[in-house]
């Protein structure tokens, strides 16, 4: 658990320290993260390639990815939209602008798949013949991370604002209780370990991350679990964000998940307008905090 915690929250930390004002050094580190993110999956896409019967699992992979997101995210709509009810978000009606285009963030998510899915026949092909340095990937995530506090750090949002922001923290709270019920649910369902299930729902789609820890804890079955169940949070938000935002704009915001901050923010900006900007990215912010920790603590006691 403290190993888990520790190659997360230091490089985080150490990243946040950094102050940047070159936008160039900014886009180079922006860089320098997506590239890590394809290596990573990349490496996963390998290591489940190499396994044995792989093809036999693929549609375990598949079943319970899809019953985790279809469970979390039932979880999250119906605690978000009672809070909603509950507490309404005082704003101004405002016209939607055009929304980014779908399809163009839709071929990113793509993208990703194609990348696992290109290290998965990759793996395969060079099954017993090539040996990859697959634990590699725990070192790019690292990296990677580093490059996440980074650009948190130069986001432009003082730490002060975020935790100051009421409407964030609640709704951050409200999302991260429903996300984990959802996972003790599924569970249940799925004949899981409680601890697996929790795993499983709290890196709030950020599937770079929870993709590379399950992966080494666990091996690559429950890796590309993680990896499918947390992505699937992305590409559902292109639709339902708009969906709820006129609304429900807590719930939109909340149903993005740790991809509030950065993927999903342009489309709940377009749909719900600048005063919800920083209702998501302080919500963004925290559910980002937390799910490393989340993830450290519940993997420490899957392993156990």
């Amino acid at each position: 658990m403290l190993y888990g915690l520790a190659i997360v929250l230091i490089p985080l930390f150490i990243g946040y320290l950094f102050k940047v004002t070159h936008h160039e050094i900014l886009s180079i580190v922006n860089k320098v993260v997506s590239i890590c993110l394809y290596l990573i999956l990349l490496v996963i896409g390998i290591s489940l390639g190499q396994l044995d019967d792989i093809v036999t699992k693929l549609p375990q992979i598949g079943t319970t990815a899809l019953t985790l997101s279809l469970i979390i995210h039932s979880c999250n709509i119906l605690a978000l939209v009672v809070y909603d009810k509950w507490q309404p978000m005082k704003r101004e009606v405002v016209a939607q602008d055009e929304l980014p285009s779908r399809f163009s963030q839709l071929l990113d998510s793509l993208k990703l798949v194609g990348t696992t899915m290109a290290g998965g026949i990759l793996g395969f092909l060079t099954k017993g013949m090539v040996e990859f340095p697959l634990h590699a990937s725990t070192y790019v995530l690292v990296i990677m991370i580093f490059g996440v506090g980074i650009q948190l750090r130069n986001s432009g949002i003082p730490l002060r604002e975020v935790f100051l922001n009421k409407r964030g923290i609640y709704t951050s709270i409200v999302f991260i209780i429903s996300s984990l019920i959802g996972g003790a649910i599924s569970a249940w369902v799925l004949a899981l370990p409680l601890a697996k299930g929790l795993t499983f729902a709290s890196a709030f789609g950020w599937y770079s991350l929870s993709s590379v820890l399950v992966n080494d804890a666990w091996g690559a079955i429950y890796g590309s679990i993680a990896f499918f169940n947390d992505l699937s949070r992305e590409i559902l938000c292109l639709f339902m964000i708009p969906f709820f935002m006129r609304l429900f704009p807590s719930t939109a915001v909340g149903l993005g998940g740790a991809t509030s901050l950065d993927c999903t923010l342009p489309i709940i900006q377009k749909s719900g307008g600048i005063q919800v900007v920083p209702l998501a990215i302080s919500f963004g912010f925290i559910v980002n905090l937390v799910a490393p920790l989340l993830l450290a603590i519940f993997i420490g006691l899957g392993s156990v």
